[in-house]
């Protein structure tokens, strides 16, 4: 047999093939995996599992979530329950500390709570301390003046404005137990007191009798600085102004200042 003729038998062959290919191809196409029905029914098996699985985990996972939530909120409640108890405790102790200690000794304890509950910033249980300190001893001036600066933090302008003249009063009475430093913070308190009461003349005299005791304090002269352009007082702005530049050459507000003196008339 020819090459020619083995080639041409092996071509007819193959068409022949691919004849009959063709005409069972539909049911070829349709006969796949999913058409079984062994596979099928493993596929709708593993289906349900995973569907299973999945509720199980939904379910245990919204348990989990609630029971964190429960233990947490019985954490909280005894928690609030022994700070409670710890505060009744440290209460009665010190009534019966306060009960048989003598003035000083009551105030030394009353004036330490007081500041931790300044540094909390519980206005509120300082202003109760404090009163109570006032209770014991109506000529106390640290008392009133921290009593003063309480409502000063409140933004009680009038109580704060009543409380620290009062303290002031205390202070002339009995100048041997008051400081000159407390004297002079007493009066910048009261300066910028009656600066948000609009009262601008008030507290120039207040921190003129700050500056008597302590004239190089920054703080003092930065506030008489701005009431002196507030009030348009050109000539005496310059000299504060000049006496910042002296002590405090770093001062970031310097520039603005000067430009606010050169704006006024």
């Amino acid at each position: 047999m020819s090459n020619l003729a083995f080639i041409i038998i092996i071509s007819l062959a193959a068409i022949a093939i691919i004849i009959i290919i063709a005409r069972h191809f539909p049911a070829l196409a349709v006969l796949d995996a999913d058409n079984i029905p062994e596979e099928k029914e493993r596929q709708v098996k593993e289906k349900l599992i995973k569907n299973r699985i999945n509720r199980k985990f939904s379910f245990f996972n919204k348990l989990s979530k609630k029971i964190i939530s429960l233990s947490d909120r019985i954490y909280n409640f005894f928690q609030s329950k022994l700070l409670d108890l710890q505060k009744k405790n440290q209460k009665i102790q010190e009534e019966e500390y306060l009960f048989n200690a003598s003035l000083v000794e009551k105030n030394k304890v009353l004036f330490s709570r007081v500041e931790e509950l300044l540094k909390d910033e519980n206005w509120e249980e300082a202003e109760k301390k404090l009163i109570d300190i006032i209770s014991l001893d109506d000529k106390n001036f640290l008392a009133f003046f921290k009593l003063g600066e309480v409502y000063q933090s409140e933004e009680k302008w009038q109580e704060a404005k009543q409380t620290l003249l009062y303290a002031n009063k205390l202070a002339e009475m009995f100048p041997e137990k008051v400081s000159g430093n407390e004297v002079s913070n007493l009066n910048y308190s009261l300066a910028l007191i009656n600066r948000e009461l609009d009262d601008l003349n008030g507290s120039k005299d207040n921190l003129l009798k700050s500056l008597e005791i302590d004239p190089n304090n920054p703080r003092y002269l930065d506030l008489m600085l701005d009431l002196c352009i507030i009030k348009k007082e050109k000539q005496s702005a310059l000299r504060y102004l000049n006496k910042i530049k002296e002590i405090n050459p770093d001062n970031n507000n310097i520039s603005e200042w000067e430009e606010k003196i050169n704006d006024l008339e």
